[in-house]
């Protein structure tokens, strides 16, 4: 009876523990099947047969928890069937599991381990710090960007700013047009018009004629080639025309055509004033340095410019006598002791900053010129010395005449010592042959007519001579018929020296006097002839004259030797180392002079 007394109490005892471990292994079925709801409702991606899964693992452990608490309550309330149909539940509800799990399985195997996950996760991390640090970069980037286009926005205001103040105040007009040539835009509209009064217009409902049609064939004609172009366009504005330079430049689509052309217009109204004056100054000023270079030709002017090295760095002329100087130095050109002279008074105007003029002698080796040098420094207007400029005047001829006219003063002297001997002469030959005073004073008279003809014909010469026609036609004048065929002159031309003008004069005088007194200009039919010629070669050649009359009375050879004939033979064969023949035939007075040329003129020997 113990036994069975101690074996009930044991099965009693294992009966208790039974139930205790079926509540506590339903306990932890209903948790974990709470914990799987739990997890399923707090992961939002689960969904789908996932989500599926979970909620039937859930109720499957429920059944499964349901089973052990009905094994807890049956020994209490006995139900048979009830835990049967629990299991029949789980089973169920395993099977269904089990059959999504095979389904899910290919998932479950590719799921990533912890590990896996871990790497996962920090490769996550990683990422997440480098977009967390390109974030930061993007941020500074996005900063600087927004401060740079802050910068360009006031960059871009100031600049609108300085264009807008440069195209007013310059005038410089911008503006665009669409391939109609109809404004779309434009800035600092011209000709006084406003933006609106432009904008939508076409030039040929803006523009007058003629530079309407000027303007659209430029432009057209861009928008064509595609070229850009530059022209100029006079437009009439009033009573007045305004200049305008434009430049058109194709607009380009995204298409490659022009669609259009964008143009400034800068007026030039000023500049072309200014060319227009500077064309007409620069024509004068030809005109003038033209009149004053055929000035300076005419007047034997030298004009040149020299640098601080005294080399020529301009002229006037290159026809000078040392030749074209531009580009040479006086060392080059001139000699001494002219470069001396030449060279001090350059040296000197420069060093005293002051003009300097005098007389310089200028040997070229062909000639010697002088001329009347003026200097002039050039001066900076830091006020230093340059250059200088200089005018040289050729004044050859006024020395060569300076020098004439002291040689004329010399022989002018000389020969009033020999004209007074000569009048003496005459004075006193008239005396011995004149029988009365009245007949010395008419006789002495008109020898001194005579000589003073000779005189004359020199003074008009300036004293180099005179010619022999001229001689013979101012003696034989005096006594000139009305009938002047009677005098008949013929022969080349002759140039006399001073001193056989004056003899020959003299002769002349004799004969044409004897001629009217007794010969044959005494009657109304007589006939003087006077011809000469050169005869000889050149190394020997002399002077042939003769004097014939005829027609006059009857010649009666003279009884005694008279003035005349001592003048006409002995003065003139003296004189003049003439051979003279002198007759009287009783048809008229014949005379031969035969000189030797060099007596006459000596430079007609060559």
């Amino acid at each position: 009876m113990d036994r069975i007394l101690q074996y009930l109490s044991g099965q009693a005892n294992f009966a208790t523990l039974h139930v205790i471990s079926d509540a506590g292994i339903a306990a932890a079925y209903f948790a974990i099947s709470i914990g799987i709801l739990v997890f399923a409702s707090r992961r939002r991606d689960l969904v789908g047969e996932a989500r599926h899964l979970a909620i039937l693992f859930s109720a499957f452990i429920a059944l499964c928890g349901l089973t052990h608490l009905a094994a807890v309550i049956a020994p209490w309330h006995p139900y048979e069937g009830l835990e049967v149909l629990l299991n029949a539940l789980a089973a169920i509800v395993s099977v269904v599991t089990a059959l999504f799990a095979w389904r899910l399985m290919p998932r479950l195997v590719a799921m990533p381990s912890a590990g896996h996950v871990e790497q996962i996760n920090q490769r996550l991390i990683e990422e997440a710090a480098a977009r967390e640090h390109a974030y930061s970069e993007l941020d500074e980037a996005r900063r600087n960007l927004e401060r740079q286009v802050a910068e360009r926005t006031r960059e871009l205001a100031e600049v609108r700013q300085l264009f807008e103040a440069a195209t007013r105040g310059a005038r410089i007009t911008v503006y665009s047009q669409d391939r109609d040539l109809r404004y779309t835009w434009i800035h600092n509209p011209w000709l006084g018009l406003a933006e609106e009064e432009i904008v939508g217009r076409s030039d040929d409902e803006i523009m007058p004629e003629p530079a309407r049609s000027s303007i659209a064939e430029h432009k057209r004609r861009v928008i064509e080639t595609g070229q850009s172009e530059t022209f100029e366009v006079e437009i009439p504005d009033g009573d007045v025309a305004a200049w305008f330079r434009v430049d058109a430049t194709p607009l380009i689509d995204a298409d490659g055509r022009v669609d259009g052309i964008a143009c400034t217009a800068i007026e030039i109204t000023r500049s072309k004033r200014l060319e227009a004056m500077r064309t007409d100054l620069s024509g004068r000023l030809s005109e003038s340095v033209q009149r004053f270079n055929v000035a300076l030709r005419s007047s034997d002017i030298f004009v040149f410019a020299q640098d601080t090295d005294l080399r020529y760095t301009w002229s006037n002329t290159s026809e000078t006598q040392m030749g074209p100087v531009v580009g040479k130095t006086d060392e080059e050109l001139l000699s001494e002791p002219d470069l001396s002279r030449v060279v001090e008074l350059k040296k000197d105007a420069m060093l005293a900053k002051e003009p300097r003029s005098g007389e310089i002698r200028i040997d070229s080796g062909d000639e010697v010129r002088w001329y009347d040098l003026f200097i002039e420094p050039n001066i900076s207007s830091e006020g230093e010395v340059t250059g200088i400029t200089c005018a040289a005047v050729d004044i050859t001829e006024s020395k060569r005449n300076e020098d004439q006219m002291r040689l004329v003063m010399r022989e002018l002297t000389h020969r009033s010592k020999n004209l007074l001997a000569v009048v003496q002469a005459i004075a006193r030959q008239t005396a011995q042959q004149a029988d009365t005073v009245p007949e010395f004073v008419n006789g002495f008279g008109e020898r001194l007519r005579a000589l003073a003809g000779a005189q004359d014909l020199l003074v008009a010469e300036n004293w180099v001579g005179a010619r022999l026609d001229h001689l013979i036609r101012g003696q034989i004048g005096h006594y000139m018929p009305k009938d002047k065929s009677r005098v008949v002159v013929e022969g080349p031309e002759i140039t006399l020296t001073p001193e056989a003008t004056q003899v020959l004069a003299l002769a002349l005088h004799e004969l044409a006097t004897n001629a009217a007194k007794y010969g044959a200009l005494s009657n109304d039919s007589g006939v003087v002839t006077v011809k000469w010629s050169v005869t000889g070669d050149k190394d020997s050649r002399n002077l042939r004259l003769t004097w014939e009359e005829e027609g006059g009375p009857a010649v009666q050879p003279p009884t005694h030797r008279g003035f005349g004939r001592i003048v006409v033979e002995q003065n003139v064969a003296r004189s003049l180392d003439a051979d003279v023949d002198l007759t009287f035939p009783p048809d008229g007075v014949k005379l031969r002079f035969v000189i030797p040329l060099e007596q006459l003129n000596p430079s007609a020997r060559a």
